[in-house]
């Protein structure tokens, strides 16, 4: 019996990296309402309306699942501090799972995510309210998105990935169109190895080398390098900590390649301003606050963004993921400038700071080839964009 008990508690990196590649957790579709136009339609017909949202849950066994992984104290066949980041993504992936079921309760949402990503501080909030008042000068913007006639459709867009994938050596990576992103969306699939499309996807050549800089040039070359470590996990979204600098680093590449706008900027702060007085708000009263900021239909999108996952938004409470996107920045673009010698060493995988020691000390694989903004000049030369 003991022996039975010990092969619960004890297990490969093999066996765990199996189980928790069976877990489903589609939490951003599952916090996508399935009458979002409908309900988005109702709003703007009212003064007063607030979205009645509804949601749908994706089949799976993550509870088997998670029932066998939660007995895992450790994984017998790595350096100690690897066995103690898979005990800790268990408990995460736990969470995650906890916080899909959760969808369309309120204080549930707001709670689970609140943990799992915590509240805006008092000082994120005042750098927040700095850039909506217009002062950015720390962040080398550019002031306005160029002019741009020519509008870039699927077919085309599909070609300049594949160049892109091509000279940054990304083998098995492809563009894919998909349903279940939002309009005009792009979205990474590590899993399938995908870049997901609307469509119906439209995009100018500035925004398009946005959206490559910071989906292949961050997301991509991260997951690749995490999946080739000898840690799967490393090559997928993990620990609650890595999405601070996975934003953050891919808003980085914006800036530093001249492609992050005022009003990208002025967007995210503002989801940390509704984050940070919405909690007790219901959805209308939030909207009316931020129209103060953003014009009318970004302030949906905002309020929708901290409010997704919510049922009955004449309540209040809040989902705080997007809380990742400016405090991210700030905390990637504070590091960096103190020690630019991060920058390669985060591209080992989708790893956090405190992970770039692993690095350092050989216990992961760093990152082989990390493109320059030189390097992207010539691929966005090739890619005729």
């Amino acid at each position: 019996m003991a022996l039975f008990s010990r092969s619960k508690k004890v297990m490969s990196l093999a066996e765990v990296t199996n189980l928790l590649e069976e877990l489903r957790l589609p939490t951003s579709l599952v916090f996508t309402p399935t009458n979002l136009d409908a309900e988005k339609k109702k709003f703007f017909n009212s003064d007063t309306y607030n979205p009645q949202f509804q949601y749908r849950i994706v089949k799976n066994i993550n509870r088997d699942i998670l029932k066998k992984l939660s007995l895992v104290e450790e994984i017998s066949d790595v350096d100690p501090r690897i066995s103690e980041f898979y005990i800790k993504l268990i408990e995460s992936k736990k969470e995650a799972n906890d916080l899909m079921y959760a969808v369309g309760d309120n204080e549930l949402v707001t709670e689970i995510s609140m943990n799992r990503y915590g509240k805006p501080s008092s000082k994120l909030f005042r750098n927040a309210c700095r850039v909506l008042r217009g002062k950015v000068d720390a962040y080398n913007l550019v002031e306005r998105k160029p002019v741009e006639r020519e509008i870039l459709k699927y077919d085309e867009i599909n070609k300049v990935f594949e160049v892109v994938f091509k000279e940054l050596g990304l083998d098995g990576w492809a563009v894919d169109k998909s349903m279940n992103i939002a309009k005009n969306g792009v979205k990474v699939g590590v899993k399938t190895k995908k870049v997901l499309v609307d469509p119906n996807i439209q995009r100018s050549k500035f925004k398009l080398r946005k959206t490559i800089v910071h989906e292949v040039g961050t997301h991509v070359l991260r997951a690749n390098n995490g999946l080739k470590s000898g840690f799967e996990a490393l090559g997928k979204p993990n620990l609650p900590s890595y999405l601070d600098v996975e934003e953050g680093l891919a808003t980085w590449n914006e800036n530093n390649l001249g492609l992050l706008t005022l009003d990208w900027l002025r967007k995210k702060a503002a989801l940390v301003y509704a984050l940070y007085i919405g909690e007790d708000m219901n959805f209308r009263q939030l909207y009316n606050c931020i129209l103060g900021i953003l014009p009318k239909y970004a302030s949906f999108d905002a309020v929708y963004r901290v409010k997704r996952g919510l049922s009955d938004t004449s309540y209040g409470g809040l989902y705080l993921k997007d809380i990742a996107y400016f405090r991210g920045f700030r905390r990637v673009l504070n590091r960096l400038e103190k020690d630019v010698s991060l920058y390669e060493l985060l591209y080992s995988g989708k790893i956090d700071f405190e992970q770039c020691e692993w690095v350092r000390e050989g216990l992961i694989p760093k990152a082989k080839d990390i493109p320059t903004k030189e390097r992207w000049l010539e691929i966005f030369k090739k890619a005729g964009i």
